[in-house]
């Protein structure tokens, strides 16, 4: 495991080849830290539900960094959702949405869904810039414990398991994100966070 505190081109490229090889990574978002992989990476996947204890019928959302990589993951944003992500991405939102074909099964528990979020945070950004792929990330804990809010609430648990922790300090928010489906243009509250949803 590699521990690093600044994304410096260098770090940037190793994470890259990290995330390309079926690796993990535990980085810094807005709300709580997240460990994740390239979402495409069916082996990166197994790891990721592996290390968390995580049940496969709870799926896993994906982070990312533009509009544009949201539209790869969705089979069509609907007027409602456009609103949503315009309003509040990036942020402490996560969005259910309609899923692509090309988006795995293993992912979101065999669901035809996807929750896609745009973190606020610099470093994070950083990262989705740099990765072609959006990154499916869950928050750093054991399944059913509290999520991790700085490298040394979770660094004993992990430290052998992942590839690269980045370090950025204590998460801003401390609480995970509010999810949200639009369903007959109604907008239905899946779990709250400190954000919300007027």
């Amino acid at each position: 495991m590699k521990l690093m505190n600044e994304l410096t081109e260098d770090n940037l490229k190793e994470i890259i080849q990290i995330l390309d090889q079926d690796g993990i990574i535990i980085f810094p978002t807005d709300t709580v830290y997240g460990i994740g992989c390239n979402c495409y990476s069916i082996e990166g996947l197994k790891k990721l539900y592996s290390f968390k204890n995580r049940p496969l019928s709870k799926p896993i959302n994906v982070l990312t960094d533009s509009y544009e990589k949201i539209k790869e993951l969705s089979r069509g944003i609907k007027p409602k959702e456009e609103e949503l992500i315009k309003k509040y991405l990036p942020g402490d939102l996560t969005l259910i949405v309609d899923k692509k074909e090309n988006v795995p099964d293993l992912l979101t528990a065999n669901l035809d869904t996807v929750g896609i979020r745009i973190p606020n945070n610099e470093m994070a950004l950083k990262i989705l810039k740099a990765y072609p792929n959006p990154l499916a990330t869950t928050s750093v804990n054991l399944s059913g414990e509290s999520p991790g809010i700085e490298v040394s609430d979770f660094i004993e648990e992990f430290k052998d398991k992942v590839d690269i922790i980045v370090d950025g300090g204590k998460s801003p928010i401390g609480v995970a994100s509010t999810i949200v489906r639009v369903e007959n243009n109604e907008i239905k509250i899946l779990r709250q966070g400190n954000l919300k949803v007027e």
